[in-house]
């Protein structure tokens, strides 16, 4: 095999609460995270040696900053492959948009060299590899769903909601994610409304899981960015429930009761400047539907 192209989700954040800071800098939280049809396009092409990098979008990295590269160079380092790769990057999820387009992108680089070179490492495996990379990257690794907790890197698989319409909306800025986690005030948490959260998914009682809809970083991220507020008071009053801040932001995301009511108010934000895309949830990793 030459050369594999690769569908990396973005996600979504159901539930996500902040449990404490850990000795190792990181901080203990507990999510439930689902994936979207939102995604980028990964093309990973081999070559004797190196790394290359190239993508149309100019705020994402060339170089070894980039998550790609960085996941590459792991791979081929710890695997002893000889040889290098291409990666082309089709952008298509907000950068720095709390929804892990980068961590998605990093584990689809994975997978495809994995397949690329014919390793055959599973995919727990690669998982473990992931959590080197950044904290949600194991996450990418799940078939459906996901409840997560640690840092991060502990990924339990949950049954994906039957597919939701979703009007995801971005204000057009980043956010970086490390200084949300240092403005954040944290008041006595606990990880019990995520358990009943997630046994409630599990015993398919779907609307009432989201009741507990939840982000513990909208504290931060409404209070410091007013755009962001906004955004949201605009999606509920356009009918969405719940709305929520996904991960740190800036991008929002609103539960539709169906199809064209969410590609209407998706068309109305974007009319107004706002970047906007109607699309579903998902039932199941589109990664995997290269080389399983």
């Amino acid at each position: 095999m030459k050369q594999v192209t690769l569908t990396s989700p973005s996600k979504i954040n159901l539930f996500l609460e902040v449990l404490g800071r850990r000795d190792d800098g990181y901080h203990e939280i507990c999510s439930i995270v689902v994936l979207t049809e939102l995604c980028d396009t990964i093309i990973l092409e081999r070559r004797t040696s190196g790394i290359t990098i190239w993508a149309r979008d100019p705020k994402v990295p060339s170089g070894p900053d980039n998550l790609c590269h960085r996941a590459a160079d792991l791979l081929l380092r710890y695997s002893g492959a000889h040889g290098g790769v291409n990666i082309r990057i089709e952008k298509h999820i907000p950068i720095a948009g709390g929804m892990g387009g980068g961590s998605s992108n990093a584990a689809a680089t994975l997978w495809g060299l994995n397949l690329l070179y014919d390793l055959g490492w599973p995919r727990e495996e690669l998982t473990c590899l992931g959590s080197e990379l950044g904290s949600d990257v194991p996450l990418f690794f799940c078939r459906e769903a996901a409840f997560v907790r640690g840092r991060g890197e502990r990924v339990d698989e949950l049954a994906a909601l039957a597919p939701r319409w979703l009007v995801i909306a971005n204000p057009g800025m980043e956010i970086s994610t490390a200084s949300v986690y240092r403005r954040l005030r944290l008041p006595l948490t606990s990880e019990k409304a995520g358990f009943t959260m997630r046994n409630l998914v599990e015993s398919g009682q779907e609307e009432a899981a989201l009741s507990y809809c939840f982000n513990r970083l909208e504290d931060v991220v409404l209070e410091a960015y007013p755009s962001v507020a906004n955004l949201k008071q605009r999606l509920l009053l356009l009918g969405a429930s719940p709305v929520l801040v996904s991960g740190s932001g800036p991008t929002v995301f609103g539960i539709m009761r169906e199809a064209e009511m969410a590609k209407r108010v998706a068309s109305s934000l974007v009319e107004s400047g706002i970047a906007a895309v109607a699309c579903r949830t998902l039932e199941k990793n589109p990664l995997f539907a290269t080389g399983e």
